[in-house]
């Protein structure tokens, strides 16, 4: 009888300690200090407005401090490009943890990715390059660097003319490697930061109507060719390389040069930026309605790994950046580009 009433202790201790805990929760991996503080800060303030407080795990992928704090230019992500792959193989090892969110950064979405796919861990990175292998559950709120390339390419025709040119700056010239064959009919330039390689992309750019600039972690522009040929030189390349990086060149005449993500039509998001703004002072960009819309689409998906991944290959979802789906890549399936003036 007193072995019964202890099994029955047991089976009761168990059950509590299953209802106390919280289900589905969704495992978040962004840095909250070092250079990229302030926008993961940003994002989580943003998850956490799609989600039940409980629900949400947060990981400091900057560990807590500067990644590089006597650098006077670019930015050094090596603490959260070494870190996140950890954070992700915690999450994944918690059963609790049906999805997670990462990725600020492409080099650390890259490097989340690789880790959630060998740990079979469904995941929305908000940035990344690398594609996915066969079935994996990983999924990306961008376009792929394909699409976001045809996409420039079809806006560029019509604004500027035919005769297209694609420049690759630094890490960006792999990406050819990386996606073989999909970036064919374009004519194509790798460029380093020295004046040398600069003279040699100006030179390219002769006869050219436009030109399309990817530069890693800066956002891809999109450029006149009478634009880049006065502007795109070596002083340019080193101010892109640097912290406080200028994308689009001071001075130049509006419509000659612009970031795809000026291109890319504001979604309506006037509820969403309301709350944001009581709570973080400031209105979202681009980046924090991604990461709202992450939280969304997982709060959607499923209570279980399985059913996530699932549905995040085969559903579409209703967010604050609009209606998204994903591709077999796992990208962000579709995008509209908006008209430039």
């Amino acid at each position: 009888m007193g072995a019964m009433r202890a099994r029955i202790a047991a089976a009761l201790i168990a059950l509590a300690s299953v209802a106390a805990a919280p289900a589905a929760r969704i495992g978040v991996e962004m840095p909250a200090a070092g250079d990229d503080g302030a926008r993961g800060l940003a994002a989580v303030t943003a998850i956490r407005l799609a989600l039940e407080p409980e629900r949400v795990v947060v990981r400091d992928s900057a560990n807590g401090g500067f990644q590089n704090p006597h650098r006077d230019e670019g930015s050094d992500n090596d603490v959260d490009r070494r870190l996140a792959p950890s954070i992700v193989a915690a999450f994944a090892g918690d059963p609790s943890i049906v999805a997670a969110i990462g990725g600020l950064r492409r080099n650390v979405g890259d490097a989340d990715a690789a880790a959630a796919q060998a740990h079979g861990l469904p995941f929305i990175v908000l940035s990344r390059w690398t594609r996915n292998g066969r079935n994996a559950g990983v999924f990306c709120l961008c376009l792929s660097p394909p699409r976001l390339v045809g996409r420039a390419r079809d806006f560029a025709r019509y604004r500027f003319g035919p005769r297209l040119l694609l420049v690759l700056v630094g890490d960006a010239g792999m990406l050819p490697g990386l996606w073989p064959h999909r970036f064919d009919g374009l004519s194509v330039v790798r460029v380093e930061a020295t004046a040398r390689s600069a003279d040699a992309a100006r030179r390219r750019a002769l006869g050219m109507d436009g030109v399309i600039v990817l530069a890693d972690e800066r956002p891809p522009t999109l450029w006149s060719g009478t634009a880049f040929r006065s502007r795109f030189d070596e002083a340019y390349l080193r101010r892109l390389g640097h912290r406080d990086f200028r994308a689009v060149p001071e001075g130049m005449p509006r419509g000659q040069v612009a970031t795809l993500e000026e291109l890319l039509p504001a979604t309506s998001r006037l509820r969403f930026s309301v709350r944001f703004h009581a709570i973080a002072g400031f209105a979202p960009n681009n980046e924090v309605a991604a990461a709202h819309a992450a939280a969304q689409i997982l709060r959607a998906a499923g209570s279980d790994r399985a059913a996530v991944v699932r549905a995040l290959q085969h559903r579409r979802f209703e967010t604050v950046i609009g209606s998204v789906s994903f591709d077999a890549d796992g990208y962000q399936a579709t995008a509209v580009l908006a008209a430039m003036p």
